[in-house]
């Protein structure tokens, strides 16, 4: 079993953007983080230090994405994307063939029974 390492980095990058994306300022986070200074929503943004989990989901629920979209580099989730649209043409030709294959080996199953 594999996990993940996040990278305080790109974690940090991906705040900033969303921030920045949606038209707030650092203190229009700070307060709705209740935050006691700006520090905090600057050492996010920098990567000096990783949000704890109810500012992750607070976070999350400000700017409406998903956690992928703040912990996963942004230029590999397009790869990935890009990469399963490819898939999905080549994925349901192999779905067809799988499934033929399927109905095949029951019908000569059923075949033998009867």
């Amino acid at each position: 079993m594999y996990r993940r390492e996040y990278s305080m980095k790109t974690i940090g990058k991906n705040l900033k953007r969303l921030r920045i994306q949606r038209g707030y300022s650092v203190n229009q986070i700070k307060e709705y983080l209740r935050l006691g200074s700006v520090q905090a929503v600057y050492k996010y943004e920098e990567g000096k230090s990783f949000p704890q989990a109810d500012t992750l989901l607070a976070l999350m629920e400000l700017y409406q994405v998903e956690v992928k979209e703040i912990v996963c580099d942004i230029d590999l989730l397009k790869t990935e994307i890009d990469f399963s649209v490819t898939m999905d043409d080549y994925g349901v030709v192999m779905l067809e063939i799988i499934r033929n294959r399927r109905i095949a080996g029951f019908i000569r199953e059923y075949a033998r029974i009867a």
